[in-house]
């Protein structure tokens, strides 16, 4: 893949992704976070996708960790309250059910879309 511009490393730990990456997709069936266990220092502009957590009690993210978000970003916003990574940011008052968008809602506006290169999103 570095033929085509891609940099792929492995790292010794998920949470050495957060200041090594621009994006990181997440898509595993876990119960607990995978990623922001030992640090929540992430990397600026950092675009982290979630997929895998399709089910409630399912996530993949420490709940302080998507609190440090700029954005966060549902496909559903009321789904996202009972599955998903902002399930728990929720439940444990990390962060307010209000702060969440829905994807067509970000589609939608351009005001929402990134203003710099500095913000940090989750989706």
């Amino acid at each position: 893949m570095n033929w085509k511009g891609w940099h792929i490393n492995s790292v010794e730990s998920p949470d050495n992704l957060l200041a090594e990456c621009d994006l990181i997709v997440t898509t595993t069936c876990s119960r607990e976070a995978i990623l922001g266990k030992t640090t929540l220092e992430t990397r600026k502009g950092l675009l982290i996708t979630c997929i895998g957590a399709d089910a409630p009690g399912k996530y993949e993210l420490n709940p302080a960790l998507v609190a440090k978000a700029d954005m966060l970003v549902a496909d559903t916003t009321s789904q996202s309250l009972e599955r998903g990574e902002f399930q728990k940011a929720v439940a444990d008052n990390f962060v307010k059910s209000e702060t969440i968008i829905s994807l067509g809602k970000l589609i939608k506006e351009e005001h929402l879309h990134r203003q710099d290169g500095d913000d940090r999103f989750i989706i």
